[in-house]
């Protein structure tokens, strides 16, 4: 079944660093199946506080997101989001 990583972002500390992770991140996602369905683009907060940004990404399935997730492709990058930004990372199963 589907899944998604859903990045939601409350704080950009480093713009530069983050653009960086981006134009090496983005590549680590395709050996999973990982697509990206929405970045940063315009949002609206209906429930609960604001927030500064969010990405959605798209898999075949929760065990590859998770493998992408764990992946040593992934982990040469991940501290760059994790060092220029605050914010969550969540895993959701579709539906059927």
């Amino acid at each position: 079944m589907t899944a998604y990583v859903v990045f939601v972002r409350d704080e950009m500390k480093d713009q530069a660093a983050y653009d960086q992770y981006l134009q090496l991140g983005v590549p680590t996602l395709a050996p999973f199946g990982g697509k990206i369905l929405v970045a940063n683009g315009v949002h609206e907060a209906f429930e609960g506080a604001d927030f500064d940004g969010s990405v959605v990404l798209r898999f075949p399935d929760m065990a590859s997101a998770r493998a992408w997730y764990n992946s040593p492709e992934y982990a040469k990058v991940k501290s760059m989001r994790l060092d220029a930004t605050v914010g969550r990372a969540i895993l959701l199963e579709g539906v059927a």
